[in-house]
């Protein structure tokens, strides 16, 4: 396992980009379809939670979701150069890899790679009907990885309203050769809805080393369906499947310089999700209150092969991840009165198992592990004002241990307009496979333990009328054990045992890190006028090396911005121009260091967005953007290239 290079793609078709909404969406059996916020209503949550919907999806047009997530409080990209290349988000200041992120109830990190996170380089908006982001850490009911946050995208959903049948295709062409063409179709069959979603893109993209002058291009194909069964009048079944194909030009560090620029490297993904589950509810599938149950399955089948024409036609690196997760949960809510005196209780328990392969020209490594969890959070409501939560989950895993986590959180509404909140919760993530490795040569560490985090958070929400509300956090997370790679030389230094087998010639993996993420986040909207509505948000992140003893001691985390914004204005006109939608959106990233040590800097920088829609006749409209309107020249990741100013039209029909 000698290849630190890893790529992980996740395919969705394109159509449509995204900024926060402030509301919540109802399923067809009127319960309300939000995955992030503790497994509770938008409304309901104490947490910090974003929703982009599917109004606000089809608004922004198209692009990669990245882009949009990163208009979100607290959320910053890293992208190491054209499109399909490896993109990180990172929440409150965490590490990309401390993200979670499920698709449809799937977890898709990578099992083959070294963190093991998601990389958000191919998730593109085509079949996405929403997505929700959690900002702060919250192992309670997912787990492993969500020290910084939880991302939940739902793809194609089944239409349960209305019957029949509907869709939209959409096409469109732009800067360097792009071409995007995505749809979405959903039938209602009575007690069966089914929806069908998938795409196709491709680009000659741009170089992905800034100082190269041959262009990286593109392309990935994809395809997803989702089903929703009622059967009898207590149970429901769900499925989703997902698979993609994609292939994205690499640059690297070719002879005799070895220094990093344009070669004729690529790399060739595929990936496989599925899910299934069945809930029952004793009460009918209509019932908002009382018991009901779910046994539900997934699985995530990443496949990676790099290739080097240079050197030969056999991939250079190749990676097998692959997770399956077995889970049951239950969920009791009293029907009690319909503003206090409510409890609802959610509990679950799950099995995962992880398996990885990786191998080069020099060696292979393998491995293969399970975790076992067990959860519970208890919701209250003891008056009309004050709602309460509290929880604790413990995990088992077959290496490391054990790692308990606990959560509390209370909110109180003072009058019609006010709410006080305020939340403790810890988040863990496990060693990954890649990290725990034994294999003698390769760099893993068996000892390692889990990384934890505790975060704290209080905050106002102020809704001075329905057209307008502001949100305002101040946030801290604690992390501690976070791993970080180290050499293995002798020396008086404490070093990992596994340092003194002599096995660890390249270094090894350590807990040796801790780290401190605190900040405010401020973030608003008003409509205006009827037609003319405003949205804005700002976040200071103060990020820091909190290693005691260390030379790096108090420096700023790498490629984490301390200061963020974001401003969209919208314009439907109305009148003459019924239907049309025009908007422009400014994004800010103050700057950030490249490396640990704060040596290399890399600029803040302004990006701002046009977009524009217009209906032609019923069901058919035209649309175009221009990205980076003012060409700005930035890096979000040192040595690695941006687009410039990119212009695209496109036409879409909805039926």
């Amino acid at each position: 396992m000698k290849s630190f290079f890893w790529k992980s793609t996740l395919p969705l078709a394109a159509v449509a980009a995204a900024s926060p909404a402030w509301a919540q969406d109802a399923d067809a059996d009127g319960s309300t379809i939000t995955v992030v916020g503790d497994l509770l209503g938008a409304d309901q949550s104490n947490a910090s939670v974003s929703i982009i919907d599917a109004a606000a999806i089809r608004r922004a047009q198209n692009g990669a979701a990245a882009d949009l997530i990163a208009r979100l409080p607290g959320v910053s990209i890293t992208q190491y150069g054209t499109l399909g290349s490896v993109s990180n988000v990172r929440i409150r200041g965490a590490e990309g890899e401390q993200t979670l992120v499920v698709i449809d109830g799937v977890r898709v990190g990578d099992p083959s790679s070294p963190g093991g996170g998601f990389d958000f380089a191919n998730l593109m908006l085509g079949a996405i009907d929403r997505i929700e982001v959690l900002r702060g850490a919250n192992s309670l009911p997912w787990g492993s990885q969500a020290i910084g946050g939880v991302v939940a995208i739902s793809t194609t959903e089944p239409d349960a309203v209305g019957g029949g049948t509907s869709g939209r295709i959409g096409a469109e062409y732009g800067a360097r050769d792009t071409a995007r063409v995505n749809g979405q179709f959903r039938a209602d069959l009575g007690a069966s809805q089914f929806g069908l979603g998938g795409g196709y893109v491709r680009t000659d993209g741009i170089s992905n080393a800034a100082v190269g002058t041959e262009r990286d291009g593109y392309r990935q194909y994809a395809l997803n369906l989702t089903n929703r069964t009622e059967i009898g009048n207590t149970l429901t079944f769900r499925a989703f499947g997902l698979y993609a194909d994609s292939r994205v030009d690499l640059d690297g560090f070719a002879p005799p310089t070895y220094s990093f620029g344009d070669t004729a490297e690529y790399q060739k993904t595929r990936e496989h999700y599925a899910a299934a589950s069945v809930e029952h509810r004793p009460g009918g599938n209509a019932s908002t209150t009382g018991f009901s149950h779910k046994l539900a399955f997934g699985f995530a089948d990443i496949n990676r092969d790099n290739y080097d024409p240079a050197a030969s036609s056999d991939p250079s690196f190749k990676a097998r991840g692959r997770s399956e997760r077995l889970s049951y949960s239950i969920d009791w809510l009293t029907a009690g009165n319909a503003s206090a005196q409510q409890v609802r209780l959610i509990a679950g328990a799950e099995r995962e198992w992880t398996r990885s392969l990786t191998a080069d020209a020099f060696s292979s490594d393998s491995g293969r592990t399970a975790t076992t969890g067990l959860w519970a959070m208890i919701v209250g409501k003891p008056t009309e004002t004050l709602s309460l939560t509290a929880g604790v989950r413990r995990d088992d895993h077959r290496d490391f241990g054990g790692a308990t986590s606990l959560a509390f959180d209370a909110g109180q509404k003072l009058g019609d307009h006010v709410t006080l909140r305020a939340s403790y919760r810890e988040g863990f993530k496990a060693p990954t496979l890649f990290q725990l490795s034994d294999t003698a040569g390769a760099y893993g560490n068996p000892d390692l333990q889990p990384e934890r985090a505790r975060a704290y958070e209080v905050g106002v929400r102020i809704a001075a009328a329905p057209s307008a509300v502001i949100d305002i956090a101040w946030y801290r997370r604690d992390t501690r054990n976070l791993i970080d790679f180290v050499s293995c030389p002798a020396g008086p230094n404490p070093l990992p045992p596994i340092c003194a087998t002599g096995n660890r010639p390249f270094g090894t993996y350590d807990n040796i890190n801790r780290a401190r993420g605190q900040g405010v986040e401020v973030e608003g909207a008003v409509q205006l006028s009827p037609g003319l509505r405003f949205s804005a948000n700002y976040s200071l992140v103060v990020a820091t090396d909190r290693t005691p003893g260390s030379v790096y001691e108090g420096n700023r985390l790498a490629r984490r911005p301390k200061h963020l914004a974001n401003a969209e204005l919208g314009w439907t006109p109305g009148g003459a121009f019924t239907g049309a939608d025009l908007s422009v959106a400014a994004r800010y990233a103050g700057k950030s260091f490249d490396d640990r040590a704060n040596n290399v800097t890399l600029d803040d920088y302004w990006l701002v967005d046009l977009r524009a829609s217009y209906p032609l006749v019923a069901g058919i409209e035209v649309y175009g953007r221009i990205e980076n309107l003012f060409d700005t020249d930035y890096q979000t990741v040192a040595g690695y290239g941006t687009a410039g100013r990119s212009a695209y039209a496109g036409v879409r029909w909805a039926f």
